[in-house]
């Protein structure tokens, strides 16, 4: 019994050292369910967030001006998300989620700037 107890904490120290190479090594990002290394997939990234952003820009200037309510998802674009997607980009999916992401920070930016009730700007 006083073996055990002695071996104990040196078998956690063993175990998360085993997992930390695996989570620190940078060679892999996690998106959804399935890992991928940089190059090609983070130029994809990069492009499906500029045209997401681009988009909410214009979005969120518009409602922003017209002083509708703060609602990135009503849009079209938003919904549809695939705005400058090519079949050799790969997965669809991957892309709608990048540039969705681009797209509220697109439109809370632009929202933001160009929103104002009675004088005072709104915030989101």
């Amino acid at each position: 019994m006083l073996n055990r107890i002695r071996f104990a904490p040196a078998l956690v120290l063993v175990g998360a050292l085993a997992a930390t190479p695996a989570c620190a090594s940078g060679a892999y990002v996690y998106r959804g369910d399935r890992p991928y290394s940089g190059g090609y997939y983070r130029n994809v990234e990069q492009i499906a967030h500029e045209n997401g952003y681009r988009e909410g820009r214009k979005a969120g200037e518009k409602d922003g001006r017209k002083g509708r309510s703060f609602a990135f998802d009503r849009h079209d674009d938003w919904r549809d998300a695939d705005d400058g997607y090519r079949r050799d980009y790969g997965d669809r999916e991957f892309y709608r989620h990048e540039f969705r992401e681009g797209f509220r920070a697109g439109y809370t930016e632009a929202y933001n700037q160009f929103a104002r009730t009675n004088g005072y700007y709104r915030r989101y």
